[in-house]
């Protein structure tokens, strides 16, 4: 099933929000109260929301899910996001050190300038090549949700998020014990 198939099936009526980042950054997304909150793995070569989702972003959650290493396969991934439509109102690509760009390439052009933004940490030196194909909202991590709370006011909807994680970690490359899952 389609990325935007499955999101649509579990949050209905929400403005969805469709997150492409790194595990570690999830605490930028925690509110009072706490979002409904669904995470996408890869199963496969494909991705759909994990067991147990939806959930809330509270701390905890945030806390709980920055451990859940996921397998990513970023060929699949960019063939998903091909695949996407504006059935999912937002998706945020984490920049990463440019480590987002090919996403950002993936997602069709149609989405890019209405329905989708770049995110980063405290600076975005690759701004320009995004805007040259064709992205026109930018923030940090902290500020998305801020920053889109027109367009969440004026869908009259309530904010769900679904989050893939788009850098893999394990017991080599990350600086806490890895307990498999």
């Amino acid at each position: 099933m389609k990325i935007a198939d499955q999101i649509n099936e579990l949050f209905p009526e929400c403005f969805t929000i469709l997150i492409l980042d790194n595990e570690v950054t999830l605490d930028a997304f925690i509110t009072d109260p706490p979002l409904k909150w669904a995470r996408l793995v890869n199963e496969s070569g494909a991705y759909s929301i994990a067991k147990n989702y939806p959930t809330s972003m509270t701390k905890a959650e945030s806390d709980r899910e920055e451990m859940n290493w996921d397998k990513v396969d970023l060929n699949a991934l960019r063939d998903a996001l091909s695949d996407l439509n504006n059935s999912v109102d937002l998706v945020a690509i984490g920049n990463n050190a440019s480590q987002g760009l090919p996403l950002a390439e993936a997602l069709p052009s149609t989405m890019r300038s209405q329905n989708a933004a770049i995110i980063y940490g405290t600076s975005l030196p690759e701004k320009p090549i995004y805007q040259a194909i064709g992205y026109q909202t930018f923030c940090t991590r902290d500020d998305l949700l801020k920053s889109i709370s027109q367009k969440v006011q004026a869908a009259g909807k309530e904010l769900a998020l679904c989050f893939i994680n788009t850098i893999e970690h394990n017991d080599q490359n990350y600086h806490a014990p890895w307990t498999p899952r």
